[in-house]
This record gives structure tokens, sequence and C-alpha cells, in this order.
């Protein structure tokens, strides 16, 4: 397997698991929140699906979304865990389709700025990134189940 096959592999396994237990967390609990600063259920869940969006953009254009691009997404109300899954899946499938058209060579070759901090990395490290950014907000996803007392899903399957 050459690096795309496994950055491809981590992006999707590591949506799965996300969805499998963003899905699981009943809908009443969308605008539940552990305190006033952090992100409620629907905020944290929105965030990680709109990425994709952002990513592609940054990955595309070298630029994030303006305001303008991005208000009738973040403007929308929460009506379900399943709508916001189902509306953002467009980004996701876009966003693989673009990672699936590079070449390998581009992984370690391509340098990436992120546009609104001093970063950059090679393609494949920042697509790692973007990984571990929605695993990251998978844990968080699983101690919101955890402090609400529901049940969690075995998403080590």
């Amino acid at each position: 397997m050459d690096a795309k096959a496994l950055i491809l592999l981590d992006l999707k396994e590591t949506r799965r698991r996300f969805i499998k237990a963003a899905s699981s967390i009943p809908d009443r609990y969308i605008h539940w929140q552990p305190d006033a600063t952090a992100l409620s259920v629907g905020q944290m869940i929105r965030h990680v699906l709109e990425h994709d969006y952002y990513w592609h953009m940054i990955l595309t254009e070298q630029r994030l979304p303006t305001e303008e691009e991005t208000t009738s997404m973040q403007d929308r109300p929460y009506a379900s865990i399943q709508d916001e899954i189902e509306r953002n899946e467009a980004h996701h499938v876009r966003f693989l389709s673009y990672v699936e058209s590079l070449d390998v060579r581009a992984f370690e070759t391509l340098l990436i700025r992120w546009p609104h901090r001093p970063i950059q990395r090679y393609l494949g490290d920042a697509l790692e990134r973007k990984s571990y950014h929605d695993a990251v907000h998978t844990g968080q996803l699983l101690q919101y189940m955890r402090m609400l007392q529901i049940s969690r899903p075995d998403i080590w399957d």
C-alpha cells in the first residue's frame, strides 16, 4: 500500500468512526454542552463535518472560505444529527475525490501553507493532521456521551 492509499484509508476510517459515534447520540442532546465555553454536541459535529469543505479550499485554492461562503452553513439551525451528516456528505466526497486525484509524489513535495496560521507542512503531513483533528473530536464526542451517561458505540470494530 502506498502513501496515498494509507492516507485515504485513514481519512475514510476516521470519518466512519466519527459518524458511528455522532449517530449514536440522541437528537435531544444536540444543544448540550459540558460547560459554557465548550462546543455543543451539534457544534462539534458540524465543525468536524464542515472541516472537509475548509480543507478542500485550503488545498485547492490556498485560502479559507469567506464569511459569505460559510454564513449559510454556520447560521443554519440544528435540526438533527442525521441532517448534519447528510448535508455535509458532498463536501466529504469532494475532498476524498481530490485526494484520490493526487499523484503520490505530491505527498512529499507539495508544501501546504495554512492561510490563517504561520504553519506549513508537506501535503502528506497536512492530510494526516486533518485525520488527527477528526479523531480528537471523535474522542471528545465519546467523552460527552460518558458525561451524559448514554451508551457509547464500539468504534474499535
